[in-house]
């Protein structure tokens, strides 16, 4: 039942209440709460760490990648100069190998237009000598050459 006004129980009640709460936030609540305070201040710190390392990963990540364009560029720039310069080194061989073919077949040509001149020459010669000696075989006398 309900009595009105209520007794000095109810009273003593509402202090021991009042008294014990006093007594959990001081011991319980406050120091809990500092607690999570403290770990999500901790955590927030972490998070702006990691968030800080990662947009750093992601510039270096931009970097290197930038880079690695840059020397793709650059061995492409290298590969073809030194695609250019063993083609003119190339080049330049074959010209001067032909050149030298060259020198070469017109000493060739040249060694054998003097030797054929030095056969036809002999041969000549020994033709006449053999007509020379046949006719004096055949006609049984000396017979002199007439050049």
């Amino acid at each position: 039942m309900v009595e009105l006004p209520p007794g000095a129980g109810f009273y003593v009640q509402i202090v021991l209440f009042l008294a014990f709460a006093a007594i959990l936030r001081a011991l319980i609540l406050e120091p809990t709460q500092r607690l999570l305070e403290k770990r999500q201040s901790q955590t927030h710190g972490v998070l702006l760490e990691a968030e800080n390392a990662r947009e750093e990963i992601d510039q270096l990540r931009k970097d290197l990648e930038r880079r690695l364009v840059e020397a793709r560029r650059q061995g492409s720039i290298a590969g073809d100069q030194l695609r250019r310069d063993a083609e003119a080194a190339e080049q330049k061989l074959l010209d001067d190998a032909r050149a030298d073919a060259g020198r070469v077949l017109g000493d060739v040509r040249a060694r054998i237009e003097a030797e054929l001149i030095e056969a036809r020459t002999h041969l000549r010669a020994d033709a006449n000598n053999l007509a020379r000696n046949a006719a004096t075989r055949i006609l049984g006398r000396s017979v002199e050459a007439h050049l």
